[in-house]
Parts: structure tokens; C-alpha cells; sequence
């Protein structure tokens, strides 16, 4: 009985012994295979991190050309206007002022004899002196009546519309025309019969853009001849 008993314990010692020599073995084979899987793999290579592949940006190139969008205000803001004031000539390269503009007081007439506005500035000068354009513009009327003698008037540029008035008959200007300032539209008369007596003269109106009577010499006081 007891040799049996012996001959037992002996068996489990050794199917005890058996079995941590196998999980032994087993833990080194599994650090030995885990070592090689270590050793042989790419070191450089990125370690996957599970989710989408990571996107590397390359490094610019400083022999890169530079984008010429980079130098480009982003404001979205046009620029100012540029606003310019438009140049004046005198109506006659020699003249005199004669009866100055009175819109606003009556003022006495030698040809009407009775007390009137003057809604322009007169420009004495000998007859036939070359009428000339005090602004860019474009000619709108050429035409005649007794009370203002042959007329020339002129759309400006700048928004104002002068009217020539007194000029005689061989004018020089053409409806539709495109002119400049010093440009010849006729020349110097006594047409105008309303003003008659004040003798050969230019008589010059300025209208606003409002279609108001505004005094010439408030255009002209910086005009230069041409």
C-alpha cells in the first residue's frame, strides 16, 4: 500500500516538474521569437496609429519660386477714385471784362434801358478775336436768335454747360462735336441785339448740373490762357 503510494507521488512530482519545464520553454520561445520580430523590423517606419494614414507635408524648397498670390492685398476694398479737378482757359487770349454776372441784382441795360439780371460775364474784344472753350466738353447747340446773337453751347465734362453767346456768323464749332478746352468755337461779334451797345463782346454763361445760373468767374478766377 504505501509502495504504491510512493510510486504516485513520485509520478506527480514528476508530471509537475514536466509541466513548468514546458511553460518555461514556452515563455522563452515566445521572448525569443519576440526579440527577432524586434530586431528585423524597420525602425524608421512610422508605428501604425489605428485610424487614417498620416499626411506628411513636404518641407517648402528655398530655390521654389514665390507665389505672386502672396504679395496680394486680400482687402476686398476697391480703391479710392481718383478725383481730378478740371483745368480752365480763358474764353479770349486778350479781352477785357466788360459787364460782370448780376444773378441775384437788377442792374441798368444801355440797349434795353430798364433794369434787368445779367446772367453772364461779358469779354470785350476787337471783332473776329477767336472765341475759345474754357473746358473739355461736347457741343450741343449751334444756333442763332435775335436776342443772343449766334450761340454755341457746350456740355462739359465736369458737369457744367456753357453757353457762348454774341459770337458771329461763321462759327466754327459743330453740334456733336468733341471738344477741349482752348479749342476756337467762333469768333468775337455784336450779334447779341440785347446787348447791343456795349459793342463786339463775348457774353458767357455757366449753368450747374441743377440747370442753375452760377457766375462764370467762379470757375475762371484759376484759368490760364491757352
Amino acid at each position: 500500500m504505501d509502495n504504491n503510494n510512493n510510486e504516485k507521488k513520485t509520478v506527480n512530482k514528476r508530471a509537475y516538474i514536466a509541466a513548468i519545464i514546458c511553460i518555461a520553454a514556452a515563455i522563452i520561445a515566445i521572448v525569443t521569437i519576440s526579440l527577432a520580430v524586434g530586431l528585423t523590423r524597420d525602425s524608421s517606419a512610422p508605428e501604425p496609429s489605428g485610424g487614417d494614414p498620416t499626411i506628411t507635408i513636404p518641407a517648402p524648397d528655398d530655390n521654389e519660386e514665390p507665389d505672386d498670390n502672396d504679395d496680394k492685398d486680400d482687402s476686398d476694398e476697391p480703391d479710392e477714385p481718383t478725383v481730378s479737378t478740371p483745368t480752365y482757359a480763358l474764353p479770349l487770349s486778350e479781352c477785357v471784362v466788360g459787364n460782370a454776372c448780376s444773378l441775384d441784382e437788377l442792374v441798368w441795360s444801355d440797349t434795353l434801358h430798364w433794369y434787368s439780371t445779367h446772367n453772364g460775364t461779358d469779354f470785350v474784344a476787337e471783332e473776329g478775336t477767336p472765341v475759345l472753350a474754357v473746358s473739355d466738353g461736347t457741343v450741343t447747340y449751334v444756333g442763332y436768335s435775335t436776342q443772343d446773337g449766334y450761340t454755341v453751347t457746350v456740355e462739359q465734362t465736369d458737369g457744367y454747360t456753357a453757353v457762348y453767346k454774341s459770337l458771329s456768323a461763321d462759327t466754327v464749332a459743330e453740334t456733336g462735336s468733341t471738344i477741349a478746352a482752348g479749342d476756337v468755337l467762333g469768333y468775337v461779334s455784336d450779334s447779341m441785339t440785347s446787348e447791343q451797345n456795349s459793342g463786339p463782346h463775348l457774353h458767357l454763361e455757366m449753368i450747374n448740373a441743377d440747370g442753375v445760373l452760377v457766375d462764370p468767374m467762379t470757375l475762371l478766377e484759376n484759368a490760364t490762357e491757352k
